[in-house]
């Protein structure tokens, strides 16, 4: 039996981690898959003699998940040939286990290859920020907004086309990524937030754009809008939170020398 820690990307939510479990767990000679969020890897106990590393990286990747190989956790040192004893190091960042890409490759959501969990929680903030910016404008064009007397709707444009154009921005770019994690939770088999989301978001969406062109309906374009604003506020801070988490265990882990000195019978 022997145990590899896959370096993962797509991990994007605690719930998204079950899918690949189950996919893993099931796999021939796979005795136990472990996801870990946080660190963007997992661990899987496995019979040498029935799969192989290989095997497993390319299960990963059907899943909907990138997979760069074997991984190194930062707290564990590669194997190195005897040398001189030296003063070790405190910190782990000079030695080889361990690489920016792994150390919060948390998930990808639509965020780009390679993004370290900084990167991620500025991409979900920004998400934020461009549809609360588009938002505001759709509340006071819309039936909700009627206390403001808003000017007319620009370029000559009909009113429900333009809410249209604002909700189109206000929602499909920022929402982008929960469709994404939705169709993979859904090819793995489970049911998770992302699903949720794109249930109560997508249909009030597509309802709305159906009622622009096809049908005679009203349009939740600014409650659709207004929902998604306090979904990515709730991640973006969930995200922060995490981040700053991942970055104390690193902190602690890095206290640890890289190096040990071994008695035995007395010498060294």
């Amino acid at each position: 039996m022997s145990t590899v820690t896959l370096e993962v990307g797509g991990l994007f939510e605690e719930l998204d981690h079950l899918g690949l479990e189950k996919q893993l767990s099931a796999e021939k000679g796979v005795r136990r898959a472990a996801a870990n969020p946080a660190s963007g890897s997992v661990t899987v106990d496995y019979d040498e003699t029935i799969t192989s590393v290989e095997r497993l990286r390319r299960k990963v990747s059907s899943c909907g998940f990138r997979c760069r190989g074997s991984v190194t956790p930062r707290h564990v040192c590669e194997p190195a040939a005897p040398a001189e004893l030296r003063p070790a190091p405190t910190s782990h960042r000079g030695h080889g286990g361990g690489t920016p890409a792994q150390d919060e490759m948390a998930h990808e959501m639509g965020h780009g290859s390679g993004m370290d969990m900084a990167d991620m929680v500025r991409d979900m903030r920004n998400r934020f920020w461009i549809a609360l910016a588009f938002t505001i404008p759709i509340f006071i064009y819309s039936p909700m907004g009627g206390m403001f007397t808003p000017p007319a709707p620009p370029f000559g444009l009909d009113l429900d086309l333009w809410l249209f154009f604002l909700g189109s921005i206000a929602i499909v770019y920022p929402s982008w990524p929960f469709f994404t994690a939705a169709w993979r939770a859904l090819r793995n088999g489970v049911l998770n937030m992302a699903v949720l989301v794109v249930l109560s978001v997508g249909t009030g969406y597509v309802f709305s754009v159906g009622s622009t062109f096809f049908f005679p309906g009203v349009q939740f374009y600014e409650a659709v809008a207004v929902l998604l604003v306090f979904i990515l506020l709730g991640h973006w801070l969930e995200m922060r939170a995490r981040a700053g988490a991942s970055a104390a265990i690193r902190a602690l882990l890095d206290l640890a020398p890289p190096m040990a000195t071994v008695l035995r019978d007395g010498r060294e």
